[in-house]
């Protein structure tokens, strides 16, 4: 799955959440996603992360291999929101059935920067 099929089918399911794809390129083993949120308030919406990382656990079962995940999130007004990491391990983890859905959530939601 090549990084303009991989935006394409993130988008189509992010897009009725108020969640934008506005990049995504895949660099040294990284993806990396920026997308701004509709969501009014500060800093990064965590419900919004779980919906991008349920996603692409859903695209690993369509054939994508997991990446280290980096996402920038801003809001609609291009103000930067922050930042949160997926790495590859853990979502490789999750798909064994060795990380549960809390404990994937609970390990992204602690690696949240925000500005």
């Amino acid at each position: 799955m090549d990084d303009s099929d991989l935006r394409e089918r993130l988008e189509q399911r992010l897009m009725s959440h108020g969640v934008y794809v506005t990049d995504l390129t895949t660099d040294e083993g990284t993806l990396r996603i920026e997308y701004e949120t509709a969501s009014p308030g500060d800093g990064v919406p965590h419900r919004e992360v779980g919906r991008v990382l349920n996603r692409l656990l859903a695209l690993h079962e369509e054939g994508w291999d997991p990446l280290d995940v980096r996402a920038d999130v801003s809001s609609i007004e291009e103000e930067p929101r922050g930042t949160w990491r997926a790495d590859a391990e853990w979502l490789t983890a999750h798909a064994r059935g060795d990380l549960s859905d809390v404990d994937l959530s609970q390990r992204v939601i602690d690696t949240i920067e925000e500005p």
